[in-house]
This record gives structure tokens, C-alpha cells and sequence, in this order.
């Protein structure tokens, strides 16, 4: 039998072998009491096998495990193909043999025809156990420097992990900084880690380690990553000179700032405006350009400012860490507030906000209704206690409540910022639109720069204005709830009432099929349309015509519920009066059918509001990517060129060409993509040490409807056409209209990876009477990934996978 024992020249044969090698040289790690046994000594002398066995391990629990020829090699790796049993009577003859057998069985061939040099490990189960896991010495995708350690620490269990049963944790450290990581577990994790490293002189290994209740790190197996030829070696380099900078930048921005409220910053992917639901958690520099000139630059706060809200001068709302997108909450925050607030009061709340999201990172994407108070709803006592306990003395608190009254009855009197005055310019874009159809793929960069004007002065300023007042509506709604007024099914019908542009779509669709509307006039409504509406890449509904094609010919689903079940929504007398006296308690001066009708504008409006914006920004795009093929540059190419670059050819000359000025520089930036796409951050960074200590959150997703459904996944990515999403729930990973489509289809539901509880992907669901999961989060998105069937109970917000598709 092979022994690995020579230090420095270490190779890698079965787990049993791989582990006596190790045996001898480790002192931060116990390998628990084995030994092993080759299918040959089972077969010819299993009696003898099994008494020696039976004595050694006599009044013990083992675990008896998979060690075959090949199963963890240099070249590759079969984990998990085999079996592992756990718990095993160690001195019973029978249990034993019987599992002994069962994992030979596993083996290829089975015990009549496999490799005789295969071996069965049995090992001492180890009890007591406070966590469990499997660390990566790199990045598997990528090579990248981190150790990631995925493990459970509530199953109790050695094996929930690799099994895939348990949905367990992500911790990402970088591997210059785990002398910063303050739990004790993890540190002796990575110390046993380290010193398995120096003892086999190899940094890119997987290894399944358990800890017990006394910090004590067992080691069951080491093997070498199979998938490092793929790397790029000088990553690790790039990345540690990454985060040293981000965390230089980062560091200034954590400090108060003149003219902001609040004494310290916490940036996320989610909070306010969303950029990774939009652009994506690593979006290239077109998209990310784009995202700033219409929306985060200045759009976001000269909106706020003109409903009255406060405004932080001269801020960006959006940040760029290693090329991922982070919303500065402290900024978001403060322009939350109503602009004649003291300041004084101003700096408490956000202050106070900002440590409310920093102790809740799993309300990252529902900050607007769980952490911040934005409008004056009828539950503000009810909501200022749980948000706000403790930040405002009573004299404080009143005159807050006094600004948002004013503020809030302005907005829903239409007294400033109505939404007819902001419709108004959303219809003189669509106009435009209009006049252009057609054309956008024989328009200059001059037009280009055009259109984004457009864009932002009669399309995202009042998209802003409108969003906000479908928040607002949707505070009103939850706030009914709330108090027990309405009951979630009242909520539910009242939403199934508002008409969105994907109900219209879902209407012309089924015109479409039914030969009533020409397909011209459809495209020019429709045609715009993209999975990714701020990515050059991501091809329009007119330039699909597959897509159109199975759209006709697909049998069209009706909005009302299958099952009969669904009624309207109708307001009894009792609620009405409790509706109107809490309208008349806080000073609104408008009655029950005025408010309600305010809701369903407003809700109508903001989704109405970005789909004509967005035609808008896909004309500009379409005129970018044909102007791009006249210069010969590629749409991959114009990706990474932001988008004032292009702009600027107009104006200056640089290079020898256009064309190898912009190559150039899509060249430059695709190099700094890699090192986007080896960066690992986490949803909230709230202090610098974020950066170098990376735990995926664990999201609390926001569920839609009280229904329950049980189903397949089909996972869309954007560009595919699926006829086969009928009866299936949806998985897709950012809730944006360009998805409108499946609607058009009898789906079962939906999940998204990124999207708050007002999302827009939310609004449809709604409508639809759709059950579905907005915002599942990292983790458990994976998990439905690596699942065939899901159950979604949306009346208890629960979503589980429960049918692995790989084991």
C-alpha cells in the first residue's frame, strides 16, 4: 500500500493514504483514529477484516467512507460521487459490514467489477461538534486569494455540507488578512489550514474539516483543486493592491462629511435605487456609466429636492468599489428627510438609521419601509418605535412628525410634484419616441448625447418624482395592514386591480396571437424592450425574433386567478370609516376613494414611467452599438468604454484612429474586469475591515401574494427563449421589465436573486396574482439553483428546495 510521508515532495492518492501522510506532521489539527481496508482484503478475507475492525473500534461510533483509486487525484476530483455513512456501531459486526458494503457497492462496477485497489475508510465519528464544513484555499472559479469557508453551525452534523441537506454559510477571507477575523473558531480553522499548506507546500486545496465545542479542528479530508489550469496566476497580486486601495478610499468616506447628515457611511448594493437589480453586482463600464448620467450622479437628489425633500449637495449617490456598485446610505438617508427638519434632528435619524442597518444587514433592500421613515403613513407610532426608539427626545419626535405631515399631504394633495405634471413629461418622451422609431440605428453620437438628455430631463428626473410616489402609495397600503385595518388578501385584490404596462403587454399579446394587432404596432410598443436595459449587450425584444415568434404562437394566459379564487377589491363600511378617520387624525383633507385612487396613479405611473424611459435609453444604446460596428468596434468592446468616453470622440482626437483609441481603452478596462470579477464583497460594507472579511448575508426576501406553490425551476439568464417556462417557477436573478415576457406565459412563479418589496418585478406579481420571491439573496439563490423543485409558501415566507439537482 502507498505511504505519503515525505514532506515537501507531497502527492495525492486515496483519502485514506492522503490522510497517513498528513497523520504525522500536523499539530492544529486532530485526524480522527482510522483505518482502511482495500475492496481485494474485503473480498478475499472480509471475516478477518471485519474482527479487526470490530475490536479496534469496539464501543465506538465511526464513520465509514468512500477512498477510491482516482476519486481525489492532481488531475481530478470525484467528490461526492460516493457514498459516506455516519454513525455507524463500530462493534457491531453486522452494521459494519453492511456498511462496508454498501459504500463498495457505490464504487463503479459495484462489488463484482470494480478496481480491487479501491479502498473503504472508517474513521471515528466525531460528536460534540459546533461546526462543520469544507475550506477552499482559492476562489475555484477564479483562483482568487481567498480562503472560503463554507460550513454549518446549527445541524450539529459532520457531513450537511458536502451532502448538500443543509443550506449553510459562505465566509470569504482574503489570505493576507485572516489575522483579523475575532472569532475564535475561524482562526483555528485557518490556522490547521495554513499549517496543512506548509506541510504539503500546496496553496489551492479543498479540505473537509468539523470543529467542536472546544475549538479543537478535525480534519476528514484534503485533496488538491482540480480546476486551478484555468487561473489567471497574476490574480492574487491585483486583488490584494484592489482592496488595499478600496479600503484607503473607503476609510475617508466613513468620516463626516460637510454638509451630510450623519457622523459615519455605510455603503450597499441594495439600499435605494438597487444598481445591482439593475446594472448587475458586476457590471461593466457602458452600464455603470449610464446608471450615473441618468440616475446616481444628480437625477436621484434633484428629484428629492423638488418634492421637498432634503438634499445632500454635490453627492453621488453611487459608489464604485473594484468596479461593483454601492449605494452611500448615509446619503440615501438624508435625503429621506423633509427639507425644513432641523438639522440637528437630521443628524440623529440618520445616525440612527445607519446603526439600525448596520445591526439588520438582512434589511438591506427594504430600507425604505424597515429602517428609514420616509412619509408620514397612519402606523409612524407604531414604525417610530421599532425604527427610531431612543434617537429623538418627545419635542424632537412631535416636530419630525410635523415635517412629515406637511411633506407627505403636499405630495399626496398634488400640491408639488404631481404626477400629472410629471406624466406630462414622461408623454412628451414618449412622443419622441415615437417621431424616431426606427431610426436608431442610423443616429451619430451627437443624436446619442441627445437622447440622454431627453432621458434625464423628460424621462428618469420625473421617474424619480413618480417612484416616489409609489413608495409613498405602497406606505399607505402596508400601513392599513399594519394596524389590522385591511387584511393581507385585501392588499393582495386591491393590487390585482392596478393595470401595469405588463398587463398591457399581456393584453396586446393575446391580440397579437389572435390576429387583431399588426405586429409593427406591437414591436413600436414593445420592441425596446431588453433583459438588461442598461447593457449594450443584452439584445431587444425586435432584434429577437424568435422570441416574438413563440410570443404569438404561445397560448396566452388570462390575468384572473385559475382557481376561481380571487374576488375584487371592495371596501366594507366599516373599513372606510376607520380609513377616513385616520385620514381626518392626520390632517390629509381628502377621503377614502381619493386616497385609494392616489395609490393606484401612483403605482401605475412609476411602472408606466420607466417603460417609456427606458425606450429612451435602448434607442441610445441601439445607436451606440451600430455607430460602434461603422467604427468597428464590437458590442463586447463597447461595453467596457464608458459612456462619456464614446461622447468625447466627438470633440477631441486622441490616438491615431477612433477605432484604436477606444480598443485601447476597452482593452485596458477588460483587464481591470478580471480583477472586478476575483473580488469578493459583501452586500454591506460597514467598516474597512469589510473588505478583507467577506460573510455572504443571509436575506430575508420579500414574499408576494398569500399563496403556496410547489414546482420545477427553469432559470432564465436574458437572452435564451424557454417555451418550456409554462407550469414552472420562474428563476431569474435581477427583477427587471425586460423579463415582462413570461408573463405573457401560465407560469407558476418567481424568484429573483436582487429586488426590494416595491420592485417592479413585485408590482407585476402582484398584479398577476403571481406567488413569488423578490430579493432571495446569494445563498439561498444557489440553493435554488442546485435544486429541481422548490416549495414556495408565501403566506408563511418560507421558500424551500427540495429536490437536490446535484448531490
Amino acid at each position: 500500500m502507498t505511504r505519503i510521508t515525505e514532506v515537501g515532495r507531497f502527492g495525492f492518492g486515496t483519502k485514506a493514504e492522503t490522510l497517513q501522510g498528513l497523520g504525522p506532521s500536523l499539530e492544529q489539527s486532530i485526524i480522527p483514529d482510522f483505518s482502511f481496508i482495500s475492496v481485494e482484503e474485503w473480498v478475499n478475507n472480509n471475516e478477518s477484516v471485519i474482527d479487526t475492525l470490530t475490536r479496534r473500534f469496539k464501543h465506538k461510533k465511526v464513520a465509514v467512507r468512500s477512498s477510491a483509486q482516482g476519486e481525489d487525484s492532481n488531475e481530478s476530483t470525484m467528490a461526492g460521487e460516493f457514498e459516506s455513512l455516519l454513525d455507524i456501531n463500530g462493534g457491531d459486526t453486522e452494521s459494519l459490514s453492511q456498511a462496508i458494503d454498501t459504500i463498495i457497492e457505490s464504487y463503479p462496477g459495484g462489488l463484482e467489477l470494480c478496481e480491487r485497489n479501491h479502498q473503504v475508510l472508517i474513521q471515528v465519528y466525531v460528536n460534540n461538534v459546533s461546526m462543520s464544513g469544507v475550506v477552499f484555499t482559492q476562489d475555484l472559479n477564479t483562483g482568487a486569494p481567498y480562503y472560503v469557508i463554507n460550513y454549518d453551525d446549527v445541524s450539529g452534523r459532520t457531513d450537511s455540507v458536502t451532502s448538500g441537506e443543509q443550506n449553510g454559510r459562505t465566509l470569504f477571507v482574503h489570505r493576507n488578512s485572516q489575522h483579523t477575523l475575532n472569532s475564535p473558531r475561524f482562526r483555528a480553522v485557518l490556522d490547521a489550514v495554513a499549517e496543512i499548506e506548509a506541510v504539503t507546500e500546496i496553496d489551492a486545496l479543498d479540505i473537509e474539516f468539523a470543529v467542536d465545542k472546544d475549538n479543537r479542528v478535525f480534519l476528514f479530508q484534503v485533496r488538491k483543486i482540480t480546476t486551478q489550469a484555468n487561473w489567471n496566476r497574476g490574480m492574487a497580486l491585483r486583488i490584494r493592491d484592489a482592496i488595499k486601495s478600496m479600503s484607503a478610499f473607503a476609510a475617508t468616506r466613513f468620516q463626516p462629511l460637510s454638509g451630510v447628515y450623519g457622523s459615519r457611511s455605510l455603503f450597499g448594493q441594495m439600499p435605494d435605487w438597487n444598481p445591482v437589480e439593475m446594472i448587475g453586482s458586476r457590471p461593466r463600464p457602458l452600464a455603470v456609466s449610464l446608471y450615473q448620467r441618468l440616475i446616481t450622479d444628480r437625477t436621484w437628489r434633484l428629484a428629492r429636492k423638488q418634492m421637498g425633500y432634503a438634499e445632500p449637495q454635490g453627492s453621488p449617490l453611487m459608489y464604485m468599489f473594484g468596479g461593483q456598485p454601492y449605494i452611500d446610505a448615509r446619503l440615501s438617508f438624508h435625503s429621506y428627510l423633509p427639507a425644513d427638519l432641523p438639522p440637528a434632528i437630521g443628524h440623529k435619524l440618520v445616525d440612527g438609521w445607519v446603526q439600525r442597518l448596520s445591526d439588520n444587514p438582512q434589511l438591506h433592500d427594504k430600507v425604505e419601509f424597515d429602517v428609514a421613515i420616509t412619509t408620514l403613513s397612519f402606523d409612524f407610532d407604531k414604525r417610530f418605535e421599532e425604527q427610531c426608539a431612543g434617537l429623538l427626545d418627545d419635542g424632537e419626535r412631535d416636530i419630525f412628525k410635523e415635517c412629515l405631515q406637511r411633506l407627505t399631504h403636499s405630495l399626496i394633495t398634488s400640491q408639488i410634484a404631481s404626477i400629472e405634471s410629471e406624466l406630462g413629461k414622461i408623454e412628451t418622451l414618449s412622443r419622441k419616441c415615437d417621431e424616431r422609431a426606427g431610426y436608431h440605428g442610423q443616429i451619430d453620437l451627437s443624436s446619442v448625447a441627445a437622447l440622454l438628455e431627453d432621458c434625464v430631463d423628460l424621462g428618469t428626473v420625473p421617474f424619480s418624482i413618480l417612484a416616489r410616489h409609489g413608495f409613498i402609495a405602497q406606505s399607505f397600503l402596508k400601513s392599513l395592514v399594519s394596524l389590522d385595518v385591511l387584511t393581507q388578501a385585501d392588499m393582495d385584490a386591491f393590487m390585482g386591480t392596478v393595470n401595469t404596462v405588463a398587463g398591457d403587454l399581456v393584453s396586446d399579446m393575446r391580440k397579437l396571437s389572435d390576429g387583431k394587432l399588426d405586429l409593427g404596432i406591437f414591436l413600436n410598443r414593445y420592441g425596446h424592450l431588453r433583459p438588461g436595459a442598461y447593457d449594450i449587450q443584452s439584445m431587444r425584444y425586435d432584434s429577437r425574433p424568435e422570441l416574438i415568434e413563440r410570443m404569438r404562437n404561445a397560448p396566452v394566459v388570462e390575468t384572473s386567478d385559475p382557481e376561481g379564487l380571487e374576488v375584487g377589491f371592495v371596501l366594507s363600511d366599516d373599513k372606510k370609516a376607520k380609513i377616513q378617520s385616520l385620514l381626518d387624525d392626520f390632517g390629509y383633507g381628502t377621503n377614502v376613494d381619493t386616497l385609494f385612487d392616489y395609490i393606484g396613479k401612483a403605482t401605475e405611473a412609476r411602472e408606466y414611467s420607466k417603460f417609456v424611459f427606458t425606450r429612451n435609453l435602448s434607442d441610445a444604446l441601439e445607436g451606440i452599438a451600430a455607430w460602434g460596428q461603422r467604427n468597428g468596434l464590437s458590442r463586447d468592446e463597447l461595453s467596457f468604454i464608458p459612456i462619456q468616453t464614446i461622447l468625447d470622440v466627438n470633440s477631441m482626437n486622441k490616438g491615431r484612429s477612433t477605432e484604436e483609441y477606444l480598443r485601447s481603452t476597452a482593452e485596458t478596462n477588460m483587464k481591470d474586469y478580471q480583477v472586478t470579477m476575483g473580488l469578493h464583497l459583501p452586500y454591506l460594507i460597514k467598516e474597512v475591515s469589510d473588505f478583507h472579511i467577506v460573510p455572504l448575508l443571509i436575506s430575508r426576501p420579500n414574499f408576494i401574494t398569500s399563496k403556496s406553490v410547489e414546482g420545477e425551476i427553469v432559470h432564465l439568464t436574458g437572452n435564451e427563449v424557454d417555451d418550456k417556462i409554462d407550469g414552472k417557477i420562474v428563476v431569474i436573478e435581477s427583477a427587471d421589465p425586460g423579463f415582462d415576457w413570461i408573463f405573457t406565459r401560465n407560469i407558476l412563479g418567481l424568484i429573483t436573486k436582487f429586488g426590494g418589496a416595491n420592485s417592479h418585478m413585485a408590482i407585476r406579481c402582484a398584479e398577476f396574482r403571481i406567488p413569488a420571491t423578490i430579493g432571495a439573496g446569494e445563498q439561498l439563490f444557489e440553493q435554488v439553483l442546485a435544486s429541481s423543485m422548490v416549495e414556495l409558501n408565501c403566506a408563511q415566507g418560507t421558500l424551500k428546495t427540495t429536490t437536490n439537482r446535484i448531490r
